[in-house]
């Protein structure tokens, strides 16, 4: 009975941390759990974010972990989002090869392994919404694509992959 109330006694005391605690979204969730301490999360709310903030959010996750998707998908909204909605540097480009040069070992392995599917699915966002909404529904993405103007974004990941990849 004793360890009944101490257990009882202990929930109660978890919830009242809890009760003080900011609601978060399941993408800011997912991602912030997971981003190593030095990389800050990024969310599909990139406004005002900047290009190094939303590239790290390609890199706060290993895409084999668990939830490793729905984290993909994150990255790919929020590199969407920044990129039909914020200023873009002139040197997209250029800018993106001076983050990937900064990289350490393990965060440039780690890139290497995320990029094609954040890629592919921030392509699939601006081609065929449809075939991703799924997996932004799933991975608490709620961002309207659809009233978004996409029309330079395609092109953009281009200039990134190429920046990435020297493809």
């Amino acid at each position: 009975m004793k360890g009944k109330i101490c257990g009882l006694l202990a929930g109660c005391v978890l919830l009242a941390g809890c009760a003080g605690m900011p609601e978060t979204s399941a993408a800011q969730t997912a991602t912030a759990e997971s981003a190593p301490a030095s990389v800050p999360a990024a969310t599909a709310e990139t406004s005002g974010k900047s290009l190094t903030v939303v590239l790290n959010g390609c890199i706060a996750y290993e895409v084999d972990s668990a939830g490793g998707s729905l984290k993909t998908a994150i990255a790919a909204a929020d590199l969407v989002v920044y990129l039909a909605e914020e200023d873009v540097p002139a040197d997209l480009g250029g800018e993106t090869a001076a983050w990937q040069q900064s990289l350490d070992a393990d965060s440039q392995a780690t890139l290497d392994a995320n990029w094609p599917g954040v890629y592919a699915c921030a392509e699939g966002i601006c081609q065929d919404l449809d075939s991703q909404q799924g997996l932004l529904d799933d991975a608490g993405v709620t961002t309207d694509f659809a009233a978004m103007d996409l029309t330079d974004v395609p092109e953009q990941l281009d200039v990134m992959n190429a920046a990435l990849t020297g493809e």
